[in-house]
């Protein structure tokens, strides 16, 4: 049963790989285009405006993580019901909401522009970045619901085809949109939107796949049930805190970049890409572990998930270790690809060792937060991300923040990396390890 559990992990973690190295892409390409122009003002526009897509979209990637957890512990359960209930549920509120933020467009980015810190002509750019890329608000929340109930379903191969097929279409659109119709960031805005509903559109098709199994049941189905969608949002409200405030660590640590220059705004925004691709490789690992700890829930093997966690640990720091080695030995002509700004490599090059340990540390708190995703313990990642940006990562950034220096606001990302990976780990070994308990009752 271990062997096969073991397997399982292993065959997700490589699609979920496979298909994560293709996720960031996405705001590669808008930033990696955009260098190639003769201003760096562009790519500071987009990294500027790239935080109130980071609430607005991101905020809600609890869509995604929930839906993944409770797909997982339904199919591991052989509910197929109720997966098809959470699936249907969570596309009405996704594609909801996404109508929402597309209506009220006009007056996000008003308000977000006017609290954001920043050069005039980087927030025209952001702005125009705004107005292209809010138009792919639905699909977007759509596709965070679809990705989530494929990977619950074991499907990683499934998302990997959508994921690739959406970021090569968006890597094409912006070289087209950029560097030869001239749109800058607007058009960068626009090749991203339109990948966004190709994704959608690819999701939808898969989905008649499933028409049969679906017709079996459909009978049976109730989308609107208030205990539902009650239990959904329990679930969501704690996920969603969770996530604002990993959001808003991140976007104060931009927005205090911006209060040190443009230059060392764009630095850190390559620094940012870096981080984030690394991230997506160790999230294979954590993903499959939000879907073998919901498949294992449902079927309430306790044993099973401890040895797969120790597993997925030492899965998540080998791939951290291995990417920070990558990434660091030609790092100048990483930088390059990203600026033609001598004086933005320069920083970037100055800065770029705290990738390191801020993967490092990140990578057992990926791992704990794929573990308590799939087994559904909102509370417990809401509560070590509050402890984490209040106390680990905050008072350093606002240090750096008066002191100008960029090096203390890395050490804070550092240190909140550090405080998720120990307020996560101690839970996990008390409730799962110090007491070896039985059941998940």
């Amino acid at each position: 049963m271990i062997l096969l559990l073991e397997k399982k992990f292993l065959t997700l973690t490589f699609f979920n790989i496979i298909a994560n190295l293709t996720v960031p892409l996405t705001s590669f390409a808008d930033v990696a285009v955009l260098g190639q122009l003769e201003s760096h003002t562009f790519v500071a526009g987009v990294a500027l405006s790239n935080i109130l897509f980071d609430y607005l979209f991101w905020g809600f990637s609890f869509l995604r993580m929930s839906t993944t957890g409770l797909t997982a512990q339904a199919e591991g359960n052989e509910n197929y019901k109720e997966s098809f209930q959470i699936l249907l549920r969570s596309l009405l509120l996704g594609v909801g909401i996404g109508i929402l933020i597309l209506l009220a467009s006009t007056y996000l980015e008003k308000f977000g522009f006017s609290v954001l810190e920043g050069e005039k002509e980087v927030k025209s750019a952001g702005g125009e970045y705004f107005k292209a890329r809010i138009i792919s608000a639905p699909a977007t929340l759509s596709n965070f619901v679809l990705t989530g109930w494929f990977l619950g379903r074991s499907k990683s191969a499934t998302v990997l085809v959508a994921t690739v097929i959406a970021n090569v279409v968006n890597i094409g659109l912006n070289f087209w949109f950029v560097l030869f119709l001239d749109w800058n960031a607007y058009g960068a805005g626009i090749a991203t939107s339109i990948s966004q509903y190709l994704m959608s559109a690819f999701f939808i098709v898969l989905l008649f796949k499933e028409k049969d199994r679906f017709f079996q049941i459909y009978r049976e189905i109730r989308i609107f049930s208030v205990k539902g969608y009650t239990s959904l949002l329990s679930l969501n409200s704690d996920i969603m805190i969770r996530t604002l405030l990993l959001i808003t660590t991140f976007s104060l640590f931009r927005n205090y970049s911006s209060g040190l220059g443009s230059e060392t705004l764009a630095a850190n925004a390559i620094l940012h890409q870096l981080i984030l691709i690394g991230a997506f490789w160790i999230d294979g690992a954590a993903i499959a572990m939000e879907t073998v700890a919901g498949n294992l829930k449902g079927n309430n093997n306790s044993e099973g998930l401890r040895k797969i966690l120790k597993m997925a640990l030492v899965s998540g720091f080998g791939i951290s270790l291995f990417f920070c080695i990558l990434i660091l030995l030609p790092s100048e002509f990483l930088f390059e690809l990203f600026s033609k700004s001598k004086p933005v490599v320069a920083l970037a090059k100055e800065y770029g060792y705290w990738i390191t340990p801020i993967l490092l540390f990140g990578s057992f708190a990926f791992i704990f937060d794929g573990f308590f995703l799939g087994i559904s313990e909102g509370k417990i990642l809401r509560n070590s991300m509050i402890v984490s940006s209040i106390l680990f990562f905050f008072p350093i950034a606002y240090w750096g923040k008066i002191q100008n220096n960029n090096h203390i606001l890395w050490l804070s990302l550092s240190s909140y990396m550090l405080g998720r990976a120990i307020t996560l780990g101690v839970v996990a070994y008390k409730r799962y390890f110090y007491i070896r308990q039985e059941s998940f009752s």
